[in-house]
């Protein structure tokens, strides 16, 4: 008598379907939080098929926990860099060496959701790049909290004036890399998330979990620390908000006309036939002009635009066309960074 097993999935069938995911990590003088966030990886629901951390020169005693962990799992690689990279051009490197055809970016002193990786595999489809949602904590009582758990608009538009999808919560398809319109000449003027960000979305190719897969770590030595801003809507805020950008954008014009020269011809370069890519390419050109006919055509693209300008869709329609309006001045808010004078409120 033979036995029947049709519908029963062998171990070596649900092998073959399953995708592998290598998770890129860069590290430097990151042995504080290194472990609790090497744990978190090795936990995941998902089977991770390589982990490979590249060392940027550290001092502490990171490397020490790199090689006790390489030992201890097969599958995590290290390597150390010959001479300090950086933060960006490190993990640009780190990413090439990636084998598997899914790549998930991460920090050394986070902590992901044990299902971080399940989640995006199942929900990615034919995204090229997926995201989350990423709650920050700290240990430190004196560093100032906020998380919008509003549902970020993920569109070009948005994302050429700030990035949208932190580096730290990236799964993305390796064959987005093969996208990027020279790499060595745009790595100096964005970060590697933000240009991936930018190129899967000028294809709309970007997926957002509507989910925490991570729990950001904020303490000052971080790379990308910086102060919680205020968002709360009360007039003092938006009274205060109108003189910071009005200060900011008398200020940094000059700067922001040469970010969107560049922006215009990194969009212009990439080989997306879409309307997102269309409509940043003429807001960055208009962004790049200088003269009040330019300046008027931005604002009413802006008014077109501006359920894809800003974080979320604005339900409040007034007020979502009077923001819009102000945007060529207000966006010089994203690049405060760039102002000699102090700009906290």
């Amino acid at each position: 008598m033979k036995m029947r097993n049709e519908g029963i999935k062998t171990s070596n069938d649900i092998c073959k379907k399953m995708k592998n995911v290598s998770v890129i990590m860069c590290t430097y003088n990151g042995a504080k939080y290194l472990k609790e966030q090497l744990d978190s990886i090795i936990n995941q629901t998902y089977p991770i098929y390589e982990l490979i951390i590249q060392d940027d020169c550290s001092t502490d005693g990171t490397v020490s926990i790199l090689e006790e962990y390489a030992q201890k799992y097969s599958f995590i690689h290290y390597r150390i860099n010959e001479k300090n990279k950086g933060y960006n051009l490190n993990f640009f490197s780190a990413i090439a060496l990636a084998k598997s055809d899914y790549i998930a970016i991460s920090d050394q002193d986070d902590i992901w959701e044990k299902n971080k990786i399940e989640l995006q595999i199942n929900s990615i489809g034919d995204a090229w790049l997926s995201s989350g949602f990423s709650k920050p904590f700290a240990n430190d009582s004196s560093i100032k909290i906020y998380f919008n758990d509003k549902k970020p608009n993920c569109t070009l538009e948005r994302m050429m004036y700030i990035g949208m999808t932190p580096g730290h919560t990236l799964l993305i398809k390796k064959e987005l890399i093969d996208k990027i319109p020279d790499l060595n000449r745009w790595a100096q003027y964005y970060t590697y998330d933000k240009t991936l960000q930018m190129v899967a979305a000028a294809y709309e190719k970007v997926q957002f979990c509507d989910a925490i897969l991570v729990h950001q770590r904020r303490h000052i030595t971080a790379a990308t620390y910086g102060p919680a801003e205020n968002y709360k809507r009360n007039l003092g805020n938006i009274i205060n908000s109108v003189k910071r950008t009005c200060r900011l954008y008398k200020e940094l014009k000059p700067f922001m006309r040469e970010y969107f020269r560049n922006t215009y011809q990194f969009i212009s370069a990439i080989k997306a036939d879409t309307k997102s890519k269309k409509n940043a390419t003429k807001m960055a050109y208009l962004q790049s002009q200088n003269g009040i006919l330019a300046y008027f055509k931005l604002t009413w693209l802006c008014i077109k635009l501006q359920n894809r300008i800003f974080y979320s869709v604005e339900n409040n329609k007034l007020f979502s066309t009077l923001r819009a309006i102000y945007f060529p001045i207000s966006c010089s808010d994203y690049f405060r960074y760039k102002s000699k004078c102090c700009t906290k409120k």
